[in-house]
C-alpha cells in the first residue's frame, strides 16, 4: 500500500480520456441538399407568359395590328391557340395564391373566348328560299408545284360543283388535274396558267361573261360574271392573296384585301368570292372585308373547328382555316364542308349556296 492509500487521500486519475467517458457526444448532423427553387421558377414563367400574351392582346384591341401590320398579321393567325398558356397560367395562380396573375390570366381566357368561340361553335344551315336557284361552289388551292394534283380530280367528281375555282394553277397543276379528266364536263371556263404559285382559273357549269384578270398588289386577280339563268347573275372571284409572312409581303396582301373592299362596295350584282384568302376571321382586313357585304359560308352555317391550312405539314394537322367562300345576303348558304388531302398544303372547301 502507498503512502497515499495509507493517509486515505484520493489518488488523482492519471488517464486523460477517463473524465469524459460518461459525456455523451451528439452525432454531425447531415448538411442538408441544396433544393432547386421550383415553385418561384414557375411564378415567374408564368408571369412572363401572362405579359407576353397581355401584350399582344392589348396590341390587337388598340388596333396596333392596323398600325404596324406584320408581325401581326403571323400573331393574330394562331389566335385559337396562342392564348391557351393562359389557361395554364390561371391553374398556376390558383394554386399558389397569386391573385393579380390569376386576375390578368382570366381576362385573357375571357377575350380567348370572345375572339375564338364563334369560329368552333357549330350551327345549322339555312333553308333555301322558294324559287332559289341552287348551285355548288368548290375551291381549291393546288399548290403549284404539286405532282400529285389529280388526286383532287376525284374529289371534284363527287362533290360535282356547279362553280370550280382554282387557285395556284401552274403549268403543272393544270396538267395533272386535266388527266383526271375531271374537268372534261365543264363547258364554261376561264383558265390562267402562270409559272410560280399565282395562276388561277374558274370552270363553270353556267355561261361565263365579262372575265378580267388585272394585277393587283403584284399577282392576277381573277374574276368572271356567271350567269345562272335569263334573270339571275353574279360575279364570281377566284382569290389567292399573297402570304403576310413579311413586312413587304403583309403590304401587298392588305393592298389585295382592300381593293376586294372596295369592288365589292361598288358592285351592281351580288358576289362570291372563293379560294384562298391567307387570311382568317383574326385579320382585321379581311373582316373589313366581310362586314362590306358578303357572309363566309363557314361562319352561316356554324362550321365549328374546319380548319384548311396547314395539310402538309410533319408535326401538327391543320390548324388554319384562311380558305374561304364569301357571298352576298342575294345567297341562302345552305351547306358548307372540307375536303380531303389531295398532296397540295391546302384542303379543299364546298359552299351550297341558293340564289335568290
Amino acid at each position: 500500500m502507498s503512502s497515499a492509500q495509507e493517509s486515505g487521500s484520493a489518488v488523482p486519475d492519471t488517464d486523460p480520456t477517463s473524465r469524459h467517458k460518461d459525456i455523451p457526444v451528439a452525432a454531425p448532423e447531415p448538411r442538408p441538399h441544396p433544393t432547386f427553387p421550383v415553385r418561384p421558377l414557375v411564378v415567374i414563367v408564368a408571369w412572363v407568359a401572362a405579359a407576353g400574351l397581355g401584350g399582344i392582346a392589348l396590341g390587337r384591341l388598340a388596333h396596333l395590328d392596323d398600325a404596324v401590320g406584320w408581325p401581326y398579321s403571323a400573331i393574330n393567325a394562331g389566335t385559337e391557340l396562342l392564348y391557351l398558356p393562359a389557361y395554364a397560367t390561371v391553374a398556376v395562380a390558383f394554386a399558389l395564391r397569386r391573385n393579380l396573375l390569376m386576375i390578368i390570366s382570366m381576362a385573357l381566357i375571357a377575350i380567348h373566348l370572345f375572339w375564338t368561340l364563334p369560329e368552333v361553335f357549330p350551327g345549322g344551315a339555312e333553308e333555301a328560299p322558294q324559287g332559289a336557284a341552287r348551285l355548288r361552289v368548290m375551291s381549291a388551292n393546288l399548290l403549284y408545284y404539286n405532282d400529285h394534283a389529280d388526286r383532287l380530280g376525284a374529289q371534284i367528281r363527287a362533290a360535282n360543283p356547279d362553280v370550280l375555282v382554282l387557285v395556284e394553277l401552274s403549268p403543272l397543276t393544270l396538267a395533272r388535274v386535266t388527266s383526271s379528266g375531271a374537268l372534261a364536263s365543264y363547258r364554261y371556263r376561264e383558265v390562267h396558267p402562270e409559272p410560280g404559285a399565282f395562276g388561277a382559273a374558274v370552270f363553270s357549269r353556267f355561261p361565263l361573261h365579262d372575265a378580267a384578270a388585272p394585277i393587283v398588289g403584284g399577282a392576277m386577280s381573277l374574276r368572271a360574271t356567271v350567269e345562272v339563268d335569263e334573270r339571275r347573275r353574279f360575279v364570281v372571284y377566284a382569290v389567292h392573296t399573297i402570304s403576310p409572312t413579311t413586312s413587304a409581303y403583309t403590304d401587298r396582301w392588305r393592298t389585295q384585301l382592300d381593293t376586294l373592299r372596295a369592288q365589292l362596295e361598288h358592285a351592281t350584282l351580288p358576289v362570291v368570292m372563293a379560294g384562298d384568302f391567307n387570311a382568317t376571321r383574326d385579320h382585321r382586313p379581311f373582316r373589313r372585308l366581310v362586314n362590306s357585304g358578303v357572309r363566309d359560308a363557314h361562319d352561316v352555317v356554324g362550321g365549328g373547328w374546319q380548319p384548311t391550312w396547314n395539310s402538309k405539314s410533319l408535326i401538327l394537322p391543320p390548324v388554319l382555316r384562311i380558305d374561304h367562300v364569301l357571298a352576298s345576303p342575294a345567297f341562302a348558304v345552305t351547306g358548307f364542308e372540307v375536303g380531303g388531302d389531295f398532296g397540295s398544303d391546302h384542303r379543299p372547301v364546298i359552299a351550297d349556296l341558293a340564289m335568290r
